[in-house]
């Protein structure tokens, strides 16, 4: 073989010594990518940031599951045929019988004053999102993130224990094998042989004896051994720590993972007084039931209405916040070509975003909606109502419609209540107030509306709200350079 079939082979075993793993590299060691920085934060964002690692925090409501009524199918055997019975003893015909089985079964109701309820108390799923941000180059990725929440006018209530989630991540596997063998052959082998010729014309025959003899022992010995070894590695997937003033999570990740993503947390939250600049809930009156018309569409008197309500206390409306903090680490390899980090020079970065305050609860959530009915005459007195312990205040409809209907039915026939003081209503023992003390019902038209909410609602609550001590900077150190 001559020279320069030598050089050409040499040639083509170096270059396919460095093909071995293509997979390894994202990209040719002769066209490496060009990385071009002509980006802007979207305009009018509510994410305030969008190139550098970050948190985002907000939550749902938690639907609580629902319990169907119970039915006369749900009641035993004996239980159907003694209500089945009963029914028919009274007269009730087969096909009410049969509408019985669909029906859930109620208890008959007695207007009655309700218990207090008081508003407050949340159960929400919490979301925290964390983002590496659009500078990160190919090959970055958050080694670990801690989540910092701390409300601001609430407190963490309950919430679901959250078990450690430790994963194991194999690293490599190596086996190794080794076999010994051994064959042998022992013993021995001979043979004698005899001939004898006769000579004769024509014919002429040959003998010839053969006699041999084979002794020996032949065998064969192997032994394999084979030894495997896994190399893992144990990680936090995720964790979290949480007491009533502070609530915090950790994650963590290993080689060619990354801890970027969502996180849910059930919990419930409530409304702390003792975080409020002397603001106290507000007392009401919550419409439970109400009944306005007979079946043939007619109105009501004042006497047989159904009108029962319920002692409501609820929050002001304003939403519940919380002090967000995402502290991280980062790794970022100088050269991300090789998908391997054994081959990286890496540094790691350690930083924390700034404290951002955020909705955890909208104010449309902490407050329920309701609704009033005002005077035409004083469109910013809702009319009120005494219980039947002497407690007045004002009524709170919980939906458009039935805020409506009581207007137009005072407004038709109400008018029996009108300029009296403190007239009856309904079988609850309730009676109407104007709102106004010493002053009768007004004689003019009601309308409806929502309660109103105050004209700078933001600098309201936020004026609510007790100082927080500000969030200590983070010394960041140098950063440090390490090939792993």
């Amino acid at each position: 073989m001559n020279a320069r079939a030598i050089g050409a082979s040499a040639v083509t075993g170096l270059l396919l010594a460095g093909c071995t793993h293509p997979e390894n590299y994202r990209w040719s060691d002769y066209s490496p990518p060009v990385f071009l920085d002509k980006i802007s934060n979207p305009a009018g964002s509510s994410f305030k940031e969008w190139s550098k690692p970050s948190v985002s925090v907000y939550s749902f409501a938690t639907a609580s599951p629902a319990n169907p009524d119970a039915t006369l199918k749900d009641l035993s055997d004996r239980g159907q045929a003694a209500l089945i019975a009963a029914m028919t003893d009274a007269g009730a015909k087969p096909e009410d019988i049969r509408d019985a089985l669909s029906k859930p079964l109620k208890g008959k109701s007695e207007p009655i004053e309700g218990a207090l309820t008081t508003e407050g108390t949340y159960k929400r799923t919490l979301v925290a999102n964390v983002t590496k941000g659009w500078d990160s180059m190919p090959g970055d990725r958050l080694v670990w993130t801690w989540i910092d929440v701390r409300p601001l006018n609430f407190a963490f209530d309950g919430y679901s224990i959250i078990a450690t989630d430790n994963q194991v991540l194999n690293i490599e596997q190596i086996t190794n094998a080794t076999t010994a063998a051994a064959t042998a052959n022992l013993g021995k082998t001979g043979s004698d042989t005899t001939a004898t010729t006769t000579a004769g014309t024509p014919v002429s025959s040959v003998v010839t004896d053969v006699a041999g003899s084979s002794a020996g022992l032949q065998g064969s010995l192997s032994n394999t051994r084979t030894t495997t070894a896994s190399i893992n590695q144990q990680y936090v997937k995720l964790g979290a720590d949480i007491v009533p003033e502070e609530l915090r999570i950790y994650r963590e990740s290993e080689r060619n993972l990354d801890v970027a993503g969502n996180t849910l947390i059930a919990l419930t939250a409530k409304l702390d007084p003792t975080k409020w600049n002397g603001v106290r809930p507000e007392t009401t009156l919550r419409v439970t039931k109400i009944d306005l018309a007979n079946s043939d569409g007619s109105f009501k008197s004042p006497s047989e209405i159904a009108f029962d309500v319920t002692e409501n206390e609820a929050p002001p409306r304003c939403a519940l916040q919380a002090r967000v903090v995402l502290y991280y680490q980062i790794r970022r390899p100088k050269n991300g070509r090789s998908y391997v980090e054994g081959d990286h020079e890496a540094v790691y970065e350690k930083a924390m975003t700034a404290p951002i305050d955020v909705d955890i609860i909208p104010a449309d959530e902490v407050r329920k909606p309701s609704w009033r009915v005002y005077p035409r005459q004083s469109p910013t007195t809702a009319i009120s109502v005494i219980g039947p312990f002497e407690n007045t205040n004002e009524i709170d409809f919980t939906s458009y419609e039935q805020a409506r209907n009581f207007a137009v039915w005072l407004n038709r026939q109400g008018g029996s209540l009108k300029g009296k003081m403190s007239p009856a209503i309904g079988t609850s023992g309730l009676k109407l107030d104007s709102g106004v003390d010493g002053q009768p019902i007004y004689t003019g038209d009601y309308f409806a509306k929502r309660t109103a909410d105050p004209n700078d609602l933001v600098s309201l609550c936020k004026g609510m709200m007790l100082p927080q001590p500000p969030v200590a900077a983070v010394v960041i150190p140098a950063p440090v350079s390490k090939r792993r």
